[in-house]
């Protein structure tokens, strides 16, 4: 089928790629092109685009993963004013095979064609290599997804679980939850566990100590973390590493993750370091009854630049 496209398209971005081999277990992605989704009136005006920009390579499939929900043929961006059918852009362009699939989704597929030096462990354990994978990713939101295993082929379960309630392990977390259903309303593990979460955590810390709050972008917070030269935004990464080792393992509860899971997103990149040395390992293994179950799943930090196109090439690849 090579060679193919695919595109990773959020709400500002449309990354395009092609896909032209597949060398030692991965997809090679060659001829990125990061397009602005505003300067198109529709999706199609976009992939014509980059067509246009391969100097006549004719590709023969394509598979695109798109922020948001994925619901039988007609296809509705989130936040782009894009709306397309699955059937007629595979008509319009003569694709031999067209599919869409949600970016988180893509993520999770994106992990079964890793290697090794794609990776960068922030909890040791032990892979099942034929279990369920466990996948979020902390950025401007926080994406949830599930891999299973069947028979030789992996199939991908997204979700929104980003959204569920966040859990307190400790008197401190339980205060500082307790703090954001009073701004907030409603405390999910998004509301912490993501970019404008560290600045959630940073406001509701600052409420449980009584201290004024400074207005804050997540990088300020970070960055205070990392000088040490405030006491806040220290405990607020903190918190925020805790926390995340709290919804990690949850996730391998729910999905059955003796696969490892597996951290993208912006945001960990930033202090993997801090992570390591956190209580992020603690709380993943703290599960009560349970604890014997999660207490060997490995935790990595996915390294791949673009781990949505390598995961729409391996999907539209199994096809």
């Amino acid at each position: 089928m090579f060679p193919y496209i695919v595109a990773d398209i959020g709400g500002t971005n449309a990354r395009f790629a092609l896909v032209t081999e597949k060398s030692q277990e991965q997809f090679v992605i060659e001829h990125i092109n990061v397009l602005n989704g505003a300067d198109y009136p529709q999706f199609e005006d976009a992939l014509e685009a980059y067509i246009a920009s391969l100097n006549g390579v004719q590709a023969r499939a394509a598979c695109v993963a798109i922020a948001g929900p994925i619901d039988g043929d007609v296809v509705k961006m989130t936040n782009l004013p894009w709306s397309f059918s699955k059937s007629a852009v595979q008509a319009r362009f003569d694709f031999a095979a067209f599919d869409v699939i949600n970016d988180f989704a893509a993520v999770a597929v994106g992990t079964s064609s890793l290697t090794d030096k794609d990776l960068i462990e922030i909890k040791s354990g032990v892979i099942n290599p034929k279990a369920n994978k466990a996948v979020l990713g902390a950025g401007t939101g926080l994406g949830v997804a599930g891999l299973a295993y069947n028979s030789g082929s992996w199939l991908p379960i997204p979700s929104e679980g980003g959204h569920v309630n966040m859990a307190p392990a400790t008197k401190f977390e339980a205060e500082v939850i307790a703090a954001g259903l009073q701004r907030f309303g409603y405390v999910s593990a998004e509301t912490y566990v993501s970019g404008p979460g560290l600045v959630n955590l940073y406001q509701c810390v600052c409420d449980v100590e009584g201290v004024a709050v400074s207005q804050l972008q997540p990088k300020d917070v970070t960055a205070r973390a990392l000088a040490r030269d405030d006491a806040q935004c220290l405990k607020a990464l903190h918190t925020f590493c805790c926390f995340l080792g709290t919804v990690s393992s949850n996730l391998v509860l729910t999905y059955g993750g003796k696969g490892g899971v597996y951290l993208s997103g912006g945001v960990v990149p930033r202090f993997v370091d801090f992570l390591k040395d956190s209580e992020f390992g603690e709380r993943f293994s703290n599960k009560g009854v349970m604890s014997h179950y999660v207490q060997n799943v490995p935790v990595y930090l996915i390294g791949y630049d673009h781990i949505a196109l390598l995961g729409a090439a391996t999907w539209i690849g199994s096809l």
